[in-house]
């Protein structure tokens, strides 16, 4: 009791039961999505060696969110997200299943392996903005609810630090099958703790469930707010340049350090690494000066740790450009997320969730095949350079403009 009372003390969300519970299943099924899709990508990768064929996997798992999302979000609602996420939780085992026969069989052609992740597109598309829902209709204590996003994110990113180390052990001693069978366990925990969920989420204060609310709603919200007119845009900039690099890490281990199966996992696992450190200082109490000081510098740190990925052949220097990528994107993904959460009314929380959604996840797609086709006519290293000066042109022009209006450089997000 006492740990349990420190630790509701230090990441306020952890206070609440329903909440620890959740996040202990998401973190098991969430696992088992990362390890499925590294799994994918090394099974391309060895079938191919092509940069675009990784970047068009890539965009296959990703795309499908760009549709699934924006129809979604007004039909959004906590009861029908608990069925949906029912469906699509047991739809995604049965990919899984499906996979180990086909490993089994010998199957797992390069059209099946594409077909697979087109499949588990659609699904994450539909599943991401469901779990967010009944997340934020947990949450008993709305005070609490910057915390259980922030906290949300660490378990993502944990997944995503130990996903990809063990989906890279795995298949280089194991093959596939492993990984997919973990998938489809770490689904089945999920799904088991959805079904447990009450029907009907009520707060503290016996409120209905907040509604889902549209995209357009939640959009012009955004825009008439300061705050959200210029991060929205920051957040879907920084994901772009900085999120690419699940398609380049594979060529780049393999092309510079001379195995893609021994060191894909080395540096996925410092990029999680670094993400996983920004949630945890965005889900603890130092959260409020945390963002007011840092969110606007944080997006020219991405730049840095670009243009040390550019330059690095040194595997120390490699792994540090990850870990401070992975810093960059999440603390600017999650920062914002919390932000304006707070900032708009939950009347339009459903349309903000899949607006979110589009804003960091809607761009993967074509990062993917952006980075993949730059790693394809040149240098991976080069292709990180690209990224690198897109996103310092950005943020020259954003913040310049900004600062022009206002007349002086400012750094405090409260001051903008």
């Amino acid at each position: 009791m006492a740990m349990l009372k420190s630790l509701g003390s230090a990441f306020p969300a952890l206070a609440e039961l329903r909440i620890r519970r959740y996040l202990s299943a998401q973190s098991a099924s969430l696992l088992g999505s990362w390890i499925l899709d590294i799994t994918l990508n090394l099974l391309v990768w060895r079938l191919t060696k092509s940069p675009a064929m990784l970047g068009a996997l890539n965009f296959l798992i990703y795309m499908p969110s760009m549709v699934v999302i924006p129809v979604l979000s007004g039909r959004l609602r906590v009861d029908n997200a608990r069925r949906l996420s029912l469906l699509v939780l047991g739809s995604a085992m049965a990919v899984a299943v499906l996979l180990i026969l086909g490993h089994m069989l010998g199957f797992l052609t390069l059209p099946v392996l594409m077909g697979a992740a087109l499949v588990r597109g659609v699904l994450g598309g539909m599943e991401v903005p469901t779990r967010q829902m009944l997340l934020m209709n947990l949450t008993q204590d709305s005070a609490r609810l910057a915390s259980a996003i922030a906290l949300n994110t660490v378990v993502f990113l944990l997944a995503r630090t130990l996903g990809p180390a063990l989906a890279g052990l795995m298949f280089e001693s194991l093959g596939p099958a492993p990984g997919f069978f973990l998938a489809a366990v770490g689904t089945a925990v999920m799904w088991r703790t959805v079904l447990r969920l009450p029907r009907v989420l009520r707060s503290s204060s016996g409120d209905a469930p907040t509604q889902g609310g549209g995209l357009w709603a939640a959009l012009r919200f955004v825009w008439q707010d300061g705050f959200g007119r210029l991060f929205l845009p920051m957040t879907a900039c920084v994901a772009f340049c900085a999120g690419a690099y699940q398609t380049l890490i594979p060529v780049l281990a393999d092309r510079v350090y001379g195995s893609a199966g021994a060191w894909t996992g080395w540096f996925f696992g410092a990029g999680g690494v670094g993400a996983l450190a920004a949630a945890v200082l965005l889900s603890s109490r130092h959260v409020e000066p945390s963002l007011r000081l840092g969110l606007m510098a944080v997006p020219w740190l991405a730049v840095l740790a670009l243009t040390l990925l550019a330059c690095s052949g040194h595997v120390i220097t490699t792994l540090a450009g990850f870990a401070l990528l992975g810093f960059c994107t999440s603390f600017v993904g999650t920062g914002t997320n919390a932000t304006l959460h707070r900032r708009l009314p939950p009347a339009v929380r459903g349309g903000l969730i899949a607006l979110l959604l589009l804003a960091f996840n809607g761009v993967m797609p074509l990062a993917q095949l952006v980075a993949g086709a730059l790693a394809q006519w040149g240098s991976v290293q080069a292709a990180f350079g690209w990224l690198a000066a897109c996103l310092a042109v950005v943020l020259a022009v954003a913040y310049g403009w900004r600062w022009h209006r206002l007349g002086r450089v400012v750094w405090d997000m409260n001051r903008l």
